[in-house]
C-alpha cells in the first residue's frame, strides 16, 4: 500500500515525471494539511521521479512565501523510494527508509547529482518549524516552485489541486495513521471528554481494508490527560474475530454516575440483517475513564428483531447508531440515534433509543425521520433536543426537534440551509460573542467528501454562516468536543487512505478565520 501512488492532501507534493521519448514535465500537487509549531520534517515539496538519465544535476528552484521564512528553522532534503500521503514522521518508526541531505535555511534552490539517487525516485524537501512566540491561526506554511531543471534545462510544470498552504493550529495530532499497530486502515472518529477531564479518542481499527462491518474490525482508544497535548498508545476496547465477527461504529456517552457507555454494531452487516437474524447492537461500559471495558453485551432485543417485544419493530431488519457522541440530557437520560432498516428496502428511518438506568434497559422513540441516516442529538439551551440527520440525497441537512426528552419528534425548518454531502458530522454548543451558539462540522463538498468545515448558526436570523474551512482536501467523518469554555477539539478523517487527526482551535480562532474568508470573498467580488 505504501508504495502505491496516491494523491496526497497533507504533504506538499511535487510529482515529477520524465519521459525522455516525450516532453519532460513536472506535476505539482500542493499540500493543504495542518501543522503545529515546533514540529520537524514537515514536507514542503515531494518529487517523484521517473525515466531519469544516468547522469546530470537535478535542480529545484523554490521560494518560501509569506511569513514562512520566519516560521522555518531549518531545511532538509530526504531521499527515499516511497510515496507517502503524510509526513515521514507520522508513520511508525522504521517504516520508511530515507537518506538526509541538509539544505541551507537561507537557500532558495537545491541541487543534487542524479547519480546520488541510486534506485530511489522520491525526494522530500522538508522543514523544521519554529514555535511562534504569539500563536496566530492565520499563519501558513507556504512554498512556491519556480522551476525544475536538469543540467539547466527547465521542464514543463503542471499543477493539480489548489494553492500550497499548511495552516498552523494550536494542536494538530495524527492519532491513527495507516500502518499503526500493523493495521492497514483506520476510520470512524468518536471523541468524548469525561467529567474527570480525560479525552477518549475512539476509532475503528480496520485491519485489512476500509470496508464497514461485516469486515474484521477492532475498536481502539487513545486517551489524553492534558487536553490533547499527549496521548497514550492504542488500547483495545474489543477485538474482532474475523469476517462477520467484528465491531465498528462506536458511539459514546458518559452517564450521571461517571460510567462511560459505548454502543457499536457487529455481525453480518447492515444490508444482510433480517428479522430472524438481526444485525446486533452491542453495549460496553468503562468505570475507569476508558482504561478497561466490559465485554460486549447484545442489546438488540430491546431495539428490534424477532426477540423484540414490540410487534412492529420485531419485523425490522437492521439497525445501527451513528458514531460519535451520544447525549446525556438534563434529566440524566442517555440517548443515541439509531438508523433502522424497517423492511427489505434499501433505506433507513431514524429513531431515538434511550435509557433511564445507565444502559441496563433501553426504549425506542416514535419515528423521528423517514428516509434518514446517521444522526446526532444535542440538547439546546432551551431544553429541547435537536436531532441532526445525515441526508442520503446530498441535499440540506435534516433536523428534528423533541420537547419530551426524545420520545416524540417534530418537524422544524428553523435550521434549514446547511448543505450535507451525506456525511456523519457533529453539532456542538459553545459560547460565541456572549451567546450560547450552535456549531456544526461537515465537509463543504458539495457532492464529495472534501474540505472539512465548521458552520455557525445564527439563532436571531435562523440561518447558518458560510463554511469556515478547517482541514482542506479529502475530509469525511468528524466529531467535536468542548475542551474548555473557548477551545474546541475537532477529531476528523483525512486523506484517501484515512488518517484520524485531532485538531484544536478556539472560538476566537474561528472568528479570525471567518473574517479572513469574508475579506477574500469581498476581494474576489471587487
Amino acid at each position: 500500500m505504501m508504495k502505491r501512488r496516491t494523491q496526497t492532501l497533507l504533504t506538499l507534493w511535487l510529482v515529477l515525471g520524465f519521459g525522455w521519448a516525450s516532453a519532460q514535465s513536472v506535476t505539482l500537487t500542493p499540500s493543504r494539511h495542518g501543522v503545529e509549531g515546533g514540529e520537524t520534517r514537515k514536507t514542503l515539496v515531494a518529487l517523484e521521479l521517473s525515466d531519469l538519465p544516468n547522469t546530470g544535476d537535478l535542480e529545484i528552484d523554490f521560494t518560501l512565501t509569506g511569513k514562512t521564512p520566519e516560521l522555518v528553522t531549518s531545511l532538509e532534503l530526504l531521499i527515499s523510494d516511497v510515496v507517502l500521503e503524510r509526513d515521514v514522521n507520522d508513520y511508525p518508526p522504521g517504516w520508511i527508509a530515507y537518506t538526509v541531505i541538509p539544505v541551507a535555511p537561507s537557500a532558495n534552490s537545491v541541487s543534487i547529482p542524479i547519480e546520488r539517487l541510486g534506485k530511489n525516485r522520491v525526494l522530500y524537501l522538508t522543514a523544521d518549524l519554529a514555535t511562534p512566540e504569539e500563536f496566530s491561526i492565520l499563519n501558513r506554511l507556504t512554498c512556491t516552485i519556480n522551476s525544475v531543471s536538469i543540467d539547466g534545462k527547465e521542464v514543463e510544470m503542471k499543477q493539480q489541486g489548489a494553492e500550497t498552504s499548511r495552516r498552523f493550529f494550536r494542536l494538530y495530532r495524527p492519532l491513527y495513521v495507516p500502518g499503526d499497530n500493523g493495521s492497514r486502515n483506520y476510520r470512524i472518529p468518536a471523541i468524548l471528554r469525561t467529567s474527570k477531564g480525560t479525552l477518549l479518542a475512539v476509532a475503528d481499527r480496520r485491519k485489512f481494508n476500509q470496508i464497514d462491518i461485516p469486515e474484521d474490525i477492532d475498536l481502539v482508544v487513545r486517551r489524553s490527560y492534558d487536553n490533547g497535548t499527549t496521548w497514550t498508545d492504542q488500547g483495545e476496547i474489543v477485538v474482532g474475530r474475523g469476517w462477520g465477527a467484528g465491531y465498528g461504529d462506536a458511539a459514546l456517552v458518559e452517564t450521571a454516575s461517571g460510567k462511560i457507555v459505548l454502543l457499536c454494531v457487529g455481525g453480518q452487516g447492515l444490508w444482510r440483517g433480517t428479522p430472524e437474524d438481526p444485525m446486533p447492537t452491542y453495549l460496553m461500559t468503562s468505570d475507569d475513564d476508558g482504561i478497561t471495558w466490559s465485554k460486549p453485551r447484545d442489546i438488540t432485543p430491546f431495539l428490534y428483531g424477532k426477540d423484540c417485544d414490540d410487534p412492529v419493530r420485531s419485523k425490522f431488519y437492521s439497525s445501527f447508531c451513528a458514531s460519535g457522541q451520544g447525549l446525556r440530557t438534563s434529566s440524566g437520560r442517555i440517548i443515541f440515534v439509531a438508523a433502522m432498516r424497517t423492511d427489505e428496502q434499501y433505506k433507513l428511518d431514524n429513531y431515538a433509543i434511550y435509557s433511564d438506568d445507565e444502559g441496563e434497559t433501553w426504549q425506542v422513540s416514535d419515528v423521528a425521520c423517514i428516509g434518514g441516516d446517521e444522526s446526532k442529538v444535542i440538547q439546546l439551551h432551551s431544553g429541547a433536543i435537536l436531532m441532526s440527520i445525515r441526508n442520503p440525497k446530498r441535499e440540506e441537512r435534516i433536523f428534528k426537534l423533541s420537547y419530551d426528552d426524545g420520545q416524540t419528534w417534530q418537524e422544524t425548518d428553523a435550521y434549514a440551509g446547511l448543505h450535507d454531502p451525506a456525511v456523519d458530522g457533529a453539532p456542538l454548543l459553545v459560547q460565541w460573542q456572549g451567546k450560547t451558539t450552535l456549531l456544526h462540522s461537515l465537509p463543504i463538498g458539495p457532492r464529495s467528501r472534501t474540505d472539512g468545515a465548521v458552520y455557525i448558526y445564527d439563532e436571531d436570523r435562523s440561518s447558518w454562516s458560510e463554511p469556515i474551512l478547517i482541514n482542506p482536501g479529502m475530509s469525511a467523518y468528524s466529531d467535536m468536543v468542548l475542551i474548555d469554555e473557548e477551545t474546541i477539539g475537532y477529531f476528523v478523517e483525512e486523506d484517501d487512505q484515512m488518517s484520524l487527526v485531532f485538531i484544536t482551535f478556539t472560538t476566537d480562532d474561528l472568528a479570525q478565520l471567518q473574517e479572513e474568508s469574508r475579506k477574500k470573498q469581498e476581494y474576489t467580488i471587487h
